[in-house]
């Protein structure tokens, strides 16, 4: 397996705009549980596509004991160094989903849906994995064309629809401003909520 992601690893948490990306999504995902959502202390998460775990460390720093899941050796690599260095607990890394047998009370899924190669399928498998009552919560960009990355508001919603979740609610996560390669550029990710019934 290729580490196509490998080459971005040692220097991502030192990228602004992905610790800008991080703390928005975090913050934006509080506003979804607090809408009755599990809380986050005490609660069992999955990190689906983790990378570097920038989000992971803020849902360990708020209680939730979390399995970080990426298929990138670098990442998952950087992740575990700073599980280590910082001496946080309740996170255990992985390359793959395994087989479950506790479920999960929150999965989460940052900008890494667009990159699978069946979005609805691993959506669907995913959601199988929550416990009853437990959120699905994506973040990703949107596509406004054909040819653009990422998708349309429809299409997560169907995916998250046909995964069976109930409450399903797609909109703008929110908006950040950010230089990126040396140009102001705006981040403005799309957020799919949804709960298992």
């Amino acid at each position: 397996m290729t580490d196509e992601w490998g080459e971005w690893a040692d220097g991502w948490d030192d990228d602004p705009a992905a610790r800008a990306y991080a703390a928005a999504a975090f913050e934006s995902l509080g506003e979804v549980l607090t809408d009755g959502g599990p809380a986050l202390a005490g609660a069992r998460v999955l990190d689906f596509g983790c990378g570097t775990g920038l989000l992971t460390e803020r849902l360990v720093g708020a209680g939730a004991t979390v399995v970080a899941v990426d298929t990138s050796p670098a990442m998952l690599a950087v992740l575990e160094a700073k599980v280590a260095e910082r001496g946080l607990t309740g996170v255990a890394t992985a390359d793959s989903v395994g087989d479950e047998a506790e479920p999960f009370d929150l999965i989460v899924a940052s900008s890494v849906c667009s990159f699978l190669d069946d979005y609805r399928a691993t959506v669907a498998e995913l959601t199988r994995r929550l416990r009853p009552g437990g959120v699905w919560v994506q973040w990703d960009w949107e596509r406004t064309d054909d040819d653009g990355h990422g998708f349309t508001v429809d299409e997560i919603r169907e995916a998250l629809v046909a995964a069976g979740l109930d409450g399903v609610e797609v909109r703008t996560a929110f908006s950040v401003d950010v230089v990126m390669d040396g140009e102001k550029a705006t981040m403005a990710p799309l957020i799919g909520v949804g709960r298992r019934p």
